[in-house]
């Protein structure tokens, strides 16, 4: 399965990430889901269609991870 990370520093127009929350496009449906840290437990499936899952570990600025899989 593909994994994309999300680049802290380059991040790209349809992605966001701040503190322990990211939302991301879900690359099978172009469905935009939030993934929280803490809400979720980290990790997401997309609620639209359950082909990805979106990741979030730390923050972004903090030397965080962020990815979906699909």
């Amino acid at each position: 399965m593909p994994i994309q990370q999300m680049d802290p520093n380059n991040m790209r127009p349809n992605e966001d990430w701040e503190g322990n929350n990211a939302a991301f496009t879900c690359p099978c449906c172009e469905y935009v889901f939030i993934v929280s840290g803490v809400i979720h437990r980290g990790r997401r499936r997309c609620p639209n269609c359950d082909l990805s899952e979106g990741r979030v570990q730390g923050g972004r600025k903090g030397g965080g991870t962020a990815e979906i899989e699909w």
